[in-house]
């Protein structure tokens, strides 16, 4: 069962300015070439502080404030074909029943001609949804922007919003963790012993610093390399809670020295532009612990980027960028 999305009404009409929500349409089914949303709001197994139930109609109701056009990327939207399927209704006190639910709808949703993104939700819902893309598209290449490494395992038999990524490399045979990269890493937020599991596995880890010195750009495309190779598609998992507090302090686990909100836009852009990226999901957006907007503004964002590297993939203008 699927929930209608919701949003916004335009607050004035203006030919010359069409909102980015004027250009997201409803669907029931996902299309084929195009990008596909779809929310997720279930938050049953966080970790942390909940809230993230509420992160899907967070993102919708700020994107509201975004026009179709990209100043500095010199890219507009207008020709997008951006179709929003609406939230998921699932189990919120099961997690594993929850998590069956998700795979099956996503499976649905996920095809090699177009572009999956899911707003969560907790990061437990990137298990569920990494396990079907790799049902539907095989050989799977990860880029995870995370503060952590969410490489445990399940903690009293059921998976948590720390555990996707450990699970799925050592669950699906589609996923070689040679072509995992985990982008953001800082500060005192994980254990030695996950560090010491990541190079054993053989994980790359780019930590914050490294997208400072290096620049996001040059990390992304180092970053889509790794990950793409020997793979049929690449999926792509925004943790909201690498960005500095600054930005983002509506989430589960919120950090100071992270990337700025600025680095993630251009590391998912750079990534998202690249055809072998079929899947993204953005998580752990909690509107209800910033009641300032800000974080919401910040994911809001990020779908938008991602979205626009999508765009960008067909462009002439893409493509000399990609190559210099």
């Amino acid at each position: 069962m699927r929930i209608p999305a919701r949003y916004p009404a335009p607050k004035y009409s203006d030919p010359e300015d069409l909102r980015l929500t004027q250009i997201i349409k409803p669907s029931t089914s996902a299309r084929r070439g195009g990008v596909n949303v779809v929310g997720v709001p279930f938050d049953g197994a966080v970790l942390g502080r909940r809230g993230a139930a509420g992160g899907p109609a967070a993102i919708r109701e700020a994107m509201s404030a975004f026009s179709n056009y990209n100043v500095e990327l010199a890219l507009g939207l207008e020709g997008a074909q951006v179709l929003d399927l609406g939230d998921l209704s699932v189990e919120q006190s099961d997690t594993l029943m929850a998590h069956r639910q998700i795979e099956a709808e996503a499976t649905e949703d996920i095809g090699p001609g177009s572009l999956l993104v899911v707003l969560g939700g907790d990061n437990s819902v990137s298990l569920p949804c990494i396990r079907a893309a790799s049902k539907r598209l095989g050989r799977l290449g990860l880029v995870v922007i995370d503060s952590h490494f969410d490489l445990r395992g399940e903690i009293d038999g059921k998976p948590t919003s720390g555990s996707s990524y450990g699970l799925a490399v050592r669950t699906l045979k589609s996923l070689d963790p040679r072509r995992v990269v985990e982008i953001g890493m800082h500060g005192f937020l994980n254990s030695k012993s996950y560090h010491e599991t990541a190079e054993e596995l053989g994980i790359t880890v780019v930590t914050a610093r490294e997208v400072y010195e290096k620049g996001p750009e040059a990390v992304a495309r180092q970053a889509y390399a790794k990950a793409s190779r020997g793979a049929e598609a690449v999926y792509l998992s925004v943790d909201l809670d690498a960005v500095d507090i600054a930005y983002v302090s509506g989430v589960s686990a919120p950090s100071a020295g992270g990337i700025s909100a600025d680095q993630l836009f251009r590391l998912v852009y750079e990534i998202s532009r690249n055809d072998k990226v079929k899947c993204a999901d953005v998580v752990e957006l909690a509107p209800t612990l910033d009641p300032s907007g800000r974080s919401a503004r910040v994911a809001a964002s990020v779908v938008t980027y991602i979205i626009a590297g999508h765009a960008a993939r067909g462009s002439s203008d893409a493509r000399k960028r990609r190559r210099s």
